[in-house]
């Protein structure tokens, strides 16, 4: 009968131990630069990027990704403040996407960052390095002048940040189970229009 007493005595020292640190970690908030929502895992962020400085105009920087094509100004500012936090993660931006009439590639507003290989799933440190671009763009939003993003299914907006990481359906144009169809390969990212 002490023995059983002993053990429940226990049972409530350790579940008060436990309820207090979950209250004092909610008290003192997460560390810096690290970020959780309704989806995805905790991840520590880089350093905030430079904030856009503005200005107008379409389509008109040569796409520094590589392409024949031609990106808006925010847009390349978006793409030299991911180069510094990101690095080498292979990046596409301008595109004719024919495919998808509504697409933000052909007007140099939309990029993609890609994780893993094309086409496949990503997961591990993919998949983690994934959400870890694709939460800095979203705390930064402001800063970057994100439009919305993209990723492992959910969509962010910026003109609608209340729903958090929403379901993604493709958008008329994609199939949102596959995996480039449903962004589980790469993150895409689209610029407000100027």
């Amino acid at each position: 009968m002490r023995r059983r007493v002993r053990l429940m005595r226990l049972t409530v020292v350790l579940l008060l131990l436990v309820a207090t640190a979950a209250t004092v970690d909610a008290l003192n908030g997460p560390p810096p630069y690290t970020v959780t929502h309704d989806v995805g895992p905790w991840v520590e962020l880089p350093p905030p990027p430079e904030p856009w400085p503005g200005g107008g105009g379409g389509c008109t920087v040569p796409d520094p990704t590589g392409s024949e094509g031609c990106v808006t100004p925010a847009t390349a500012w978006l793409i030299e403040q991911l180069r510094p936090a990101f690095g080498d993660a292979p990046i596409t931006c301008w595109s004719e996407h024919s495919w998808n009439p509504d697409s933000d590639h052909p007007d140099g507003r939309g990029c993609d960052l890609f994780y893993g290989t094309a086409g496949e799933f990503a997961s591990g440190p993919d998949l983690l390095a994934g959400w870890t671009a694709a939460q800095w763009l979203r705390v930064n939003a402001d800063a970057l002048h994100v439009h919305y993003v993209i990723w492992q299914g959910r969509i962010w907006q910026s003109g609608h940040p209340e729903l958090g990481w929403a379901p993604y359906d493709g958008g008329g144009a994609y199939d949102p189970d596959d995996a480039t169809g449903g962004h589980y390969d790469h993150v895409h990212v689209s610029v407000r229009e100027n």
